[in-house]
């Protein structure tokens, strides 16, 4: 039995025949038992023995020495005859005690007298009366199940109970399995789907979703099971994507390499130093970028070391900005830090730290036109220290803010390497940020422009 219906169905319906057959046993037995100690001591088979049990009371007093009577009693009850038509003898087979008034036994046919019966339990019994009095009662011995026979009409009330319980336990089963047929398939109907999606994805199509509505935690399994499935297409895109953009990023400067070397081989190009240095130009492009692939690789592997100084934030910040000078005035853009005199230091690893500041330098100073303004700040937060680069060029739309740090993604999708950078150093910067337990983000700069933001904890 592999089908997890079936094996539901089978496990609902031993818990339903249990619980049925149960509830219908104890049922009849209960209602027969009552039903015999009713036609016992209220069809007037016992009226004869109460008669001289009240006698014996007020011939007595009280009921003591009742319990060495009894045989007598019984006796003269069996041979006394039915004065009313249709009612028989009471049977001496039929064990009986007898309590007084207040419940205490005085009296049992099947042994010493002993115990009490609750006032609530009395009703059960016949009363026995003397003078008008109630002064005991006389009931079915305790756990007895009268065995005297009934009459047709007291049968057939019996057997019309018994098959009623039985055709009630019958559709209460055929009810139960129905609604829980209906129960089962509302889980397995979903988990069918959810596995046809999931063969569906290990086939490869990372399009497949389980349509499950609902807010159950079937549901919440779909919801959860659509969104991994989400990931994993947007992860195998960006893969893809990814492995072409590499491979258009390595490809342009080996073809210029390529095409320059073939050019001084064919007699083309003169080999002299000024071919030469562009064609080592183009490897140091292809070592920048094969090096920042290998970093990225390091990130995502969790294997990015770092070697933890504690130094003067200010400083590195300031030198940096001055070895960016350079760059700036060339391109006729303002470059300036503004640092507050009493930064605390932070414990950081220089190097890489100094590979974020000139990341984020290189690409404002890649993108602001001839004229604008590129501003370091810093900022201390308490429990962490923030620092800003912004700058007043271009900016990028809202729509692009939360790509500016995926791998390979530029603003300008035409643009070309030459002019816009591999596309790699602000995700650099990302993980670098990251792994020293802080975070990056970017945001429009006020009046125009992009600001990058990243902070970093003191502690």
């Amino acid at each position: 039995m592999r089908s997890l219906f079936a094996k539901g169905m089978f496990a609902f319906l031993v818990v339903i025949l249990v619980a049925v057959g149960t509830v219908a046993l104890l049922t009849g037995r209960v209602t027969e038992t009552a039903f015999r100690r009713y036609a016992l001591t209220r069809s007037g088979i016992w009226a004869e023995l109460t008669e001289r049990l009240g006698s014996y009371y007020r011939e007595s007093g009280s009921w003591e020495g009742v319990q060495g009577a009894l045989i007598m009693l019984a006796a003269q009850g069996s041979r006394a005859r039915n004065r009313d038509v249709g009612v028989p003898a009471a049977p001496p087979t039929v064990d009986f005690r007898i309590a007084d008034a207040d419940g205490q036994v005085v009296a049992d046919t099947r042994g010493p007298a002993r115990g009490t019966v609750l006032h609530s339990n009395l009703e059960d019994g016949v009363s026995i009366q003397a003078d008008e009095e109630v002064v005991g009662y006389l009931l079915p011995a305790l756990g007895d199940r009268p065995a005297w026979p009934l009459d047709a009409a007291q049968s057939a009330f019996l057997s019309r109970v018994r098959r009623t319980l039985w055709v009630g336990a019958a559709a209460a089963l055929t009810v139960a399995l129905f609604l829980g047929g209906l129960l089962f398939r509302s889980i397995t109907a979903p988990l069918r789907e959810l596995a046809a999606a999931s063969e569906a994805i290990a086939r490869g199509d990372l399009s497949a979703r389980a349509d499950i509505g609902g807010r159950d935690e079937v549901a919440q399994l779909a919801d959860a099971f659509n969104s991994m499935a989400g990931s994993l297409h947007r992860m195998e895109e960006a893969r893809r994507n990814q492995a072409a953009d590499i491979a258009h990023e390595l490809r342009t400067p080996l073809t210029v390499l390529q095409g320059t070397l073939e050019a001084m081989l064919d007699g083309i190009y003169s080999t002299d130093r000024e071919n030469l240095a562009a064609a080592l130009s183009q490897t140091r492009t292809l070592g920048r970028l094969i090096e920042d692939l290998r970093l990225l690789a390091l990130a995502d592997a969790g294997r990015l070391h770092l070697k933890r100084n504690c130094l003067d934030l200010s400083t590195l910040l300031e030198e940096t900005v001055v070895a960016y000078q350079p760059q700036a005035q060339e391109r006729g853009i303002a470059l300036e830090a503004r640092t507050p005199a009493d930064l605390p230091s932070v414990c950081v690893d220089q190097d890489r730290l100094t590979q974020v500041m000139g990341n984020l330098l290189s690409n404002s100073l890649h993108y602001v036109p001839r004229g604008g303004s590129v501003r370091v700040e810093v900022e201390n937060l308490n429990s962490q220290v923030q620092v800003s680069v912004i700058d007043n060029g271009p900016g990028v739309s809202l729509r692009d803010l939360p790509h500016v740090f995926d791998r390979l993604w530029r603003a300008d999708a035409a643009r070309r390497r030459a002019t816009g950078g591999s596309g790699l150093g602000l995700s650099i910067v990302r993980h670098i940020v990251e792994a020293h337990g802080g975070r990056v983000w970017a945001e429009e700069t006020p009046g125009g422009g992009l600001t990058v933001d990243f902070s970093l904890p003191l502690n």
